[in-house]
């Protein structure tokens, strides 16, 4: 039976952590640093948003989600202490801005053995990874299997512009909602008073407990790289490189007067599954402001950081994929050996890069101009002349 949701969102907070806690069957929620982070997403969902009758109920399920995940996570470090103690060394993590080629890339470099990658359905529920003959009969799999498949099935496009299976690596995002310091929230719907929070908080907590996480899921392949993937992390790359100092950072571009409608697209898509009533004229200009600070923070850290970077241009991707995976070995002095990328090769061949008039969008149809654009991305452009 549906839980009895209170008018107001702050007043659900109690419940949202009973229906938690009795679903993992574990009830310490860790440090109590993610309250702010949850009430101030309560209070914004109370002052921004007009939730009725279904879209009440799949708000409250997002932010049940993300309680849930938190808790695996404290359950897993409970039974599990010894993992906490496990390096994190020299991840390779791919940002840049969102449709710029970033999930394509990790895809094709998920081939390699030896790296492990943050699945979709460990970072639903975290627990030490287990051997993948098992996932399909394990029921954690089975039910993040059938609730990504149930929203692509509402939204057929949302998989055909962003690929997604339970079984494989997905976006950081994913994990580091347990701490309520997180882009997801506002993404998947129209926050402003969250945004204006959450954009003026200190990240470092949420990467520690990203760090913790990665140390548990991983525990059992701890010889083996991470490979990270998350279009969000240039908003937070100074706390991500103030966690992971040795990482190996690929930033990819993209030209914004592309990039930015068709952000607002996929953004759109998703919220509209959500809260059918949510207006395209939203999100243009949020996102438009959001990811212009996320590419002037990666700027400044990439300048600060010379030797943590790699960049990478989403046309030469589509143009010459070989090349450009090579020379992200070459930076990072990673060996490619002959079958994997004999396999990147196959694959690359089975799956289409970015064909063109595929996934058209337009800035006006979000608020936005093409001299908005290029104005918010003026000095992003004048460096990187992104194509």
């Amino acid at each position: 039976m549906a839980p009895v949701i209170p008018r107001r969102f702050v007043d659900a907070e109690g419940l949202l952590h009973d229906m938690a806690m009795a679903e993992v069957g574990f009830s310490d929620c860790g440090p109590d640093d993610y309250l702010a982070g949850l009430r101030a997403l309560l209070s914004a969902i109370d002052t921004d948003l007009d939730l009725r009758g279904p879209a009440r109920e799949r708000v409250f399920g997002m932010i049940l989600a993300a309680l849930i995940s938190r808790l695996f996570s404290q359950k897993g470090w409970h039974e599990n202490p010894e993992c906490l103690t496990t390096e994190i060394r020299r991840p390779l993590i791919i940002t840049g801005l969102i449709r710029s080629g970033t999930t394509p890339l990790q895809k094709v470099l998920a081939l390699d053995p030896q790296f492990q990658g943050l699945e979709y359905w460990l970072a639903e529920t975290p627990m030490v990874r287990p051997p993948r003959r098992k996932w399909r009969a394990h029921p954690l799999f089975q039910s993040a299997a059938a609730n990504l498949n149930a929203l692509l099935a509402a939204n057929p496009m949302i998989g055909a512009i962003h690929q997604m299976a339970a079984e494989e690596p997905d976006e950081c995002l994913n994990i580091m909602r347990q701490s309520f310091i997180s882009n997801m929230f506002a993404s998947q719907l129209h926050l402003p008073s969250y945004d204006q929070w959450w954009m003026a908080q200190d990240e470092t907590a949420a990467y520690l407990r990203h760090r913790d996480n990665l140390r548990l899921i991983g525990y059992h392949d701890r010889d083996k790289r991470w490979l990270l993937k998350n279009p969000g992390h240039i908003l937070g790359i100074e706390p991500l490189l103030k966690v992971y100092p040795d990482a190996c950072i690929v930033q990819t571009h993209r030209d914004p007067l592309k990039a930015i409608p068709s952000i607002c697209d996929l953004i759109m898509m998703i919220r509209k599954t959500i809260v059918p009533e949510a207006d395209p004229l939203d999100d243009g200009p949020r996102e438009n402001m959001l990811w212009s600070i996320g590419v002037k923070r990666a700027m400044a850290a990439h300048d600060a950081h010379p030797e943590n970077f790699h960049d990478v241009h989403m046309v030469d991707f589509v143009e010459d994929p070989i090349g450009v995976i090579r020379g992200i070995y070459r930076r990072f002095d990673l060996e490619l050996g002959g079958e994997v990328e004999a396999a990147m090769r196959n694959w690359l061949d089975e799956h289409a890069q970015a064909r063109p008039g595929f996934h058209r969008c337009r800035a006006e149809d979000f608020g936005l101009t093409e001299d908005a654009i290029r104005t918010q991305f003026a000095e992003y452009i004048e460096r990187y002349h992104p194509r």
